[in-house]
């Protein structure tokens, strides 16, 4: 019987410690993916293909690219080059466009890991500098 009562004590213990993990780990994962729209400069520099940014958040920015030219793209990437206030290069990421048709649209997604930006400057490019 003594036996029986401390098995259900250890369980207890168990299920509510268990609990607590898990509502602690569940809040700190939701709180850690939030990411938050910042207002960052998009400097796009090139007008062909077009390139249109539609949201910038503390991690990624999403847009779009349209083939304006006449030509198949084989292989395109979409540069870019972060700054911050001082107007210094932080670094630079570049994302491919593979088989990119005549007048096509797509968008884009790009995570970035980088801190204190100020500016982004977006060109196209066909290597990898």
């Amino acid at each position: 019987m003594e036996t029986m009562k401390m098995f259900k004590k250890y369980l207890t213990n168990f299920i509510v410690l268990f609990l607590v993990v898990s509502g602690l780990t569940y809040y700190g994962m939701a709180n850690y993916h939030k990411e938050e729209e910042i207002n960052i400069e998009c400097i796009v520099e090139t007008e062909s293909p077009v390139i249109e940014v539609t949201k910038t958040t503390n991690k990624i920015i999403e847009g779009t690219v349209t083939n304006n030219t006449d030509k198949l793209m084989l292989e395109t990437y979409i540069r870019l080059d972060f700054y911050n206030q001082e107007g210094d290069l932080i670094g630079t990421k570049y994302n491919k466009i593979k088989y990119f048709n005549v007048k096509e649209k797509t968008k884009f997604t790009i995570r970035y890991d980088y801190r204190n930006i100020s500016s982004i400057k977006l060109t196209t490019t066909d290597t990898i500098e």
